[in-house]
């Protein structure tokens, strides 16, 4: 079995020796405390990872410090069945991949956090606006691998993102890096009874960024550099049986590549999201329960980029004399207000149901340019053309959905779990997400899951409205996006180990993708229209293997593998290995993934990333931390839509801090 890594033979060689040896209760790789740890994303109830009904992974804030994790989407390359890489599509942004579908917008997966939308309206995903999402206020992160839009809706569609954050926690944590960066944090709680708590979060970053030689899409070669900026907050506020959370977030980037082309001091990003939350929640009796949420959020996205560099010939004996520097202003909103109730029909039978409606506004969008987008002809100054002069429209969309989920427990071993949602848009049609899961208890820490599930993917405003674009023409015929998921996935765990195999098979209907042009007054470039194709799939083992060698030392393993016949635009195989030794007051984490070769990046072979982080507690529990990303300075590129040779990743990286606690 060519998927099967020498060192899981390794690992799998040291279970006996690992039977006899006592059980650390307070580790993190330790299986006790990954019991003691619930989970609520794959049945929105309390259950652990034997007995949720989807394939679930679990990631608790000491895991993250250890690895030395400072945000979500590196730890995805440790998480079985995805990946995170860089790109430049839509400006420098990390795509999100999951079981081998890679797209520049990462709109195939849904991210939460304490269970509201972080995907934006223009994209669909989380690309854009959350880049680099600060992993210090996170108390855990739980992930379903495959179909979650039986109980989610859109953009659940290969996987669903929860993040759980901290609270009644004092603590500063700051850091310093070498590329002229550095980060501060502050979490703060505030308790004015047992029953009304304050939890804050602030957390600012700058950082000048790697400096890089690059050849852009226009073949021109320069020295350029990645520098970005940010800010986060996050409130939440319990009282009673209500619980109100805000959240903003803003980022800054500059200069490297944007749209695939240089522009020092040129290229910039711009990006906000704020939002605000109320949930009440009652419990009307043992057996019955409800909750009411209300929510609003609100995003900007603002990019300026060196479209066409002056001098470069467009065509025979043309160029611009200026630089052309242009691109998109967006803003949107989104208010959802939603119902959910639970009822235990009897004692082994829960029955759940939910309602929510949702609307959804462009309430601004504009084309920022230099030159007359038909003629190029030099405005002499940045105007920002809108109405029907800009590249989308101030479109809105309304959503009705309702879901229902039962759980019946057969008997002791045996629990079924169905459930169906059904969404109704006003602006494409409606979309029906069943769900059947078939798991049989065998052992406390031993269970086998049958799984069936349907997923949708709504068509995001820039695939149905775009227009004015060199790049890409919108349909506002599209359907959504489809997938049925089947799976048998089997997790096995001794005192002292654990092992998961999961086999999945994806048939996609109505995938959308870039196919030839559309004439139309609205597509002056003669750009490519979105399509809708039919027949791809994917087959494909996830496998993971964890391993307490010593009281001191534990191993965590995992490799990903598809099937020769699957549509994919990755390489066929990945993994990832994560050594951690505890010595007294000091943590050492060795952590690295692999990346098979990609025949859709030229010239790029495959490549191992690893990191060190070591950590060593001081009195009072405050910890003094040093990390080096890419400890061999691997030089590596990954995919890109707009570069054939792919996207240029940062190199070795050294990180100093300290984590204090107050009060």
């Amino acid at each position: 079995m060519r998927f099967i890594p020498l060192f899981f033979l390794f690992l799998i060689f040291f279970r006996t020796y690992a039977e006899e040896i006592s059980v650390d209760n307070v580790d993190i790789f330790s299986l006790s405390l990954e019991d003691l740890q619930t989970i609520t994303v794959a049945s929105l109830h309390k259950e652990t990872v034997y007995s949720a009904p989807s394939s679930v992974t679990l990631v608790t804030h000491d895991q993250l410090k250890r690895m030395g994790i400072t945000n979500l989407q590196n730890l995805l390359n440790f998480i079985p069945g995805f990946q995170s890489s860089r790109d430049t599509e839509q400006g420098t942004a990390n795509r999100i991949i999951a079981r081998g579908r890679s797209t520049a917008l990462s709109e195939s997966v849904l991210v939460l956090i304490d269970g509201q939308r972080l995907n934006d309206l223009y994209t669909g995903g989380i690309s854009i606006l959350n880049r680099m999402l600060t992993t210090n206020n996170i108390e855990k992160i739980e992930i379903i691998r495959g179909p979650g839009s039986a109980l989610y809706g859109s953009n659940a569609f290969l996987g669903v993102i929860n993040i759980i954050t901290r609270t009644q926690i004092n603590k500063m944590i700051f850091t310093a890096n070498s590329i002229d960066g550095g980060s501060a944090s502050l979490l703060f709680n505030k308790s004015f009874s047992k029953k009304q708590t304050l939890d804050l979060f602030l957390n600012i970053f700058k950082e000048k960024g790697e400096h890089y030689q690059l050849t852009d899409i226009y073949n021109i070669n320069g020295s350029t550099h990645d520098p970005m900026q940010g800010v986060d907050a996050y409130l939440k506020y319990n009282m009673n049986n209500w619980l109100i959370t805000s959240r903003y977030m803003k980022r800054r980037l500059n200069d490297f590549l944007i749209f695939g082309a240089l522009g020092n001091d040129i290229n910039q990003e711009d990006t906000s999201q704020w939002a605000i939350n109320s949930k009440y929640s009652k419990n009307l009796s043992d057996d019955f329960n409800y909750s009411i949420s209300l929510s609003h959020s609100k995003n900007s996205w603002q990019t300026l980029a060196n479209i066409i560099p002056l001098g470069v010939e467009i065509a025979p004996d043309f160029s611009l004399s200026e630089n052309f520097i242009g691109g998109p202003l967006l803003d949107s909103n989104s208010t959802n207000i939603s119902v959910n109730a639970d009822y235990n029909l009897t004692p082994t039978n829960q029955l759940s149901v939910g309602a929510s409606y949702e609307k959804d506004r462009i309430t601004k969008v504009a084309t920022a340019t230099t030159h007359d987008l038909e003629t190029l002809a030099y405005f002499g100054k940045l105007i920002f053309l809108q109405d029907e002069l800009s590249f989308n429209d101030k479109r809105s969309r309304s959503i009705h959905s309702i879901y229902l989920q039962d759980m019946y427990k057969v008997n002791e071993t045996l629990q079924i779990t169905t459930g169906v949602r059904y969404d109704k848009y006003n602006d494409f049609g409606d979309s029906l997400a069943p769900r059947l899961t078939l798991l049989w208890a065998l052992k406390p820490k031993n269970s086998l899951k049958f799984i069936y599930g349907s997923a949708f993917r709504a068509p995001n405003f820039l695939e149905l409205y775009d227009r004015n674009n060199v790049a890409d023409f919108g349909n506002p015929n599209l359907k959504a996006e489809k997938v049925n998921t089947t799976e048998i996935a089997w997790l096995n765990s001794g005192e002292n180990w654990t092992f998961e195999i999961t086999a999945f098979q994806n048939k996609f209907d109505d995938l959308i993708e870039l196919g030839a042009a559309t004439e139309s007054p609205n597509n002056p470039f003669n750009a490519p229209t979105f399509i809708a194709t039919d027949g791809k799939k994917s087959q494909g083992i996830e496998t993971l293997y964890q391993l307490k060698i010593t009281d001191n030392l534990k191993i965590k393993a995992l490799w990903n593998w598809f099937s020769k016949n699957s549509d994919i635009n990755i390489g066929r195989d990945s993994g990832a290995l994560i050594v951690d030794y505890q010595w007294e007051n000091n943590n050492i984490n060795v952590n690295s993934y692999y990346r098979a070769k990609n025949k859709n990046i030229l010239g790029q072979n495959s490549y191992i990333v690893s990191n060190l982080n070591i950590r060593h507690t001081l009195l009072n529990d405050n910890v003094l931390f040093f990390s080096v990303n890419n400890i061999f300075n691997e030089k590596f590129r990954t995919l890109s839509n707009v570069l054939p040779t792919g996207v240029a990743n940062r190199g070795r990286v050294f990180n100093l801090g300290i984590e204090i606690n107050y009060l």
